[in-house]
């Protein structure tokens, strides 16, 4: 299969087997983890409203993949994307161009010692999500803290105007909790109290020595 085109802004990025590799990708055990997040990245993505992929500022203009179940806690964990950015990540992450019909069953990380799996649980093995595209401008960009843990970054809020909504893919199978995601959304019933940096589907993770220091 034909490797997509590589935005302009990711042109400095390491690649992988021809793909970009994600700014929040885990590098640990001397090698990139697709599918694994640096959680240092992770937050100053958020912080700093950085891209996901490429690492660099927002313009005018942010993109989020958002799951049903997202929009039931309120906010997407995932740093936002810019429109290019995101248009490539439906074609380079299995998980968002539906390759992938299930999240991994162990983290990609597991394994390495001292590397935090926190967070992989509710996903493992289970069918992927539907995933959407929404538009927000810059104005209503806004990250959410845990209330009981004011320094700790939940995501981005999706209480706030959206310019546009595009599916990405649907959801590979029965999933209770997305069903009642949806079935929230419909009523509107939303608690108003997260993209995918590639190979989320258990396959063998690649191994390399590719470093970078920004």
């Amino acid at each position: 299969m034909a490797q997509p085109p590589v935005p302009i802004r990711c042109a400095g990025r390491p690649t992988l087997g021809s793909l970009v590799i994600p700014w929040i990708t885990l590098h640990a055990g001397g090698r990139y983890l697709f599918g694994a997040l640096d959680k240092d990245r992770r937050d100053r993505a958020l912080a700093e409203r950085r891209c996901q992929v490429c690492g660099q500022s927002f313009d005018e203009r942010i993109c989020l993949a958002v799951r049903p179940a997202d929009v039931y806690a309120g906010y997407t964990a995932e740093p936002g994307m810019h429109p290019e950015c995101l248009a490539y990540s439906v074609r380079a992450c299995p998980m968002l161009s539906g390759d992938a019909t299930r999240y991994r069953a162990t983290p990609a990380s597991s394994g390495l010692p001292g590397v935090a799996e926190e967070g992989h649980g509710p996903r493992a093995g289970r069918p992927a999500d539907a995933f959407d595209a929404w538009w927000i401008t810059p104005s209503s960009y806004c990250v959410k803290t845990d209330p009981e843990h004011p320094g700790q970054l939940l995501g981005i809020d999706l209480d706030v105007p959206v310019l546009r909504k595009r599916p990405i893919r649907p959801a590979a199978g029965l999933d209770l909790d997305s069903l009642f995601a949806l079935a929230r959304q419909a009523l509107g019933l939303e608690d108003t109290a997260s993209s995918c940096p590639y190979q989320p589907d258990g396959s063998p993770q690649p191994h390399n020595t590719a470093k970078e220091s920004d």
